[in-house]
């Protein structure tokens, strides 16, 4: 799940940040009988342990994929304890700081397999968004969230009185892939909204 790789922050952030992806294999087990059901069974366990988002109910009947993001790694150890009781036969990828996926899947008695891991940003970097906004848009691994809607968010925020909890859910909207983490965006918007008050 590579598009989860290039989130940017510090450990203190990514700490709070975890991806979780269910996938059938096509050719390999995505035709099977009983291979949605068993996709759904996936699904219904991220939902039961609390992840902030989740993309699950509108794909299941055109999507082999399913995606959560959790806030907190206790949820996240759960949900794997959880997936490995359920043994679904379905591939399930975790992506954040290495520290804590791997203290996560050897807590459920599992190996790591396989480790992707981000080189970091290359090219004209100075003509990216300041940091706090990259921290923003990078959590949807397909790019839909700009930095023009971070802004916009941040100033519905200062000059409508809008709750940042309810903007941190409008950013997650375009997110198609379901892995924007609205927990850690309402902090980012907070810093954003000071910041912004304090020029």
């Amino acid at each position: 799940m590579t598009h989860s790789l290039h989130r940017t922050g510090g450990a203190a952030a990514l700490e709070r940040d975890y991806v979780v992806l269910a996938m059938l294999a096509k050719a390999i087990n995505d035709s099977v009988p009983g291979a949605r059901e068993r996709l759904v069974k996936a699904g219904s366990i991220f939902k039961q342990n609390g992840p902030v988002n989740i993309m699950m109910e509108s794909l299941w009947a055109i999507s082999p994929v399913i995606t959560a993001v959790y806030d907190d790694e206790a949820r996240l150890r759960r949900a794997l304890l959880e997936l490995k009781e359920a043994d679904l036969g379905i591939s399930i990828v975790v992506s954040g700081l290495l520290s804590g996926v791997q203290a996560a899947v050897h807590e459920a008695g599992l190996a790591v397999h396989t480790v992707h891991l981000s080189l970091g940003t290359f090219g004209k970097k100075d003509e990216l968004p300041r940091a706090e906004v990259l921290e923003l848009t990078t959590m949807c691994g397909h790019h839909c969230i700009s930095p023009a809607s971070v802004a916009a968010q941040v100033d519905r925020i200062r000059g409508h009185g809008v709750p940042v909890g309810v903007a941190a859910r409008e950013l997650a909207k375009p997110c198609v892939c379901g892995i924007f983490n609205t927990t850690r965006a309402e902090a980012l918007l907070r810093r954003l909204v000071d910041a912004e008050g304090a020029r």
